[in-house]
């Protein structure tokens, strides 16, 4: 099929508008691209459909943390913590290309039951749920830093944040004898 001369610079035009996706190698339209302040052209190098790939694929933990580093920030709290600063978390390091570029992690440990309540913790990131992991401080006067931090499930960091250690003794009186 022969197109027109208009029809032809058009098309040129439009493609002049795209990229091309450094994960899939298609030349796709700029829409097809989030924004990404930091990138020379303002853009992902990822189209949004291999970002969304990759993001599905992700090792659930490394999402989770990501997650918290980034609320933490927006928050202004103070976050130093690496994943190995967690209790219970062991990550090991990979290349994502062949060719040396840089390294990124996974976690390949971390905790898959909290430590109070002994419920099993849901990593699938269904919002907050009783038994959704919840990155604690120990110290809620001091930031996510190495030492005073450790993974819960949502209700028990609920009940430590919003009961006085009083209050837990009363609570625990009454489940183990009644109200005597």
């Amino acid at each position: 099929m022969e197109i027109g001369y208009k029809e032809f610079i058009k098309e040129a035009q439009e493609h002049q508008k795209g990229k091309v996706c450094q994960k899939c190698k298609e030349h796709k339209l700029l829409s097809e691209f989030s924004k990404h302040k930091n990138h020379k052209d303002g853009l992902e190098y990822r189209c949004k459909s291999c970002a969304k790939e990759y993001r599905d694929n992700m090792c659930p933990f490394k999402k989770w943390f990501m997650k918290k580093k980034f609320n933490a920030k927006k928050a202004g709290i103070e976050f130093t913590i690496e994943p190995e600063d967690i209790p219970g978390v062991k990550i090991e390091w990979y290349n994502t290309r062949k060719q040396g570029s840089r390294d990124t992690w996974r976690a390949i440990e971390y905790p898959k039951v909290c430590p109070v309540l002994k419920v099993e913790l849901d990593w699938g990131m269904n919002g907050r749920q009783p038994n959704s992991p919840s990155l604690d401080r120990v110290n809620p006067k001091l930031g996510y830093i190495p030492g005073n931090v450790m993974i819960l499930s949502m209700l028990a960091n609920a009940m430590k944040q919003n009961a006085t250690p009083e209050q837990k003794r009363t609570e625990a009186r009454y489940y183990l004898f009644g109200n005597k």
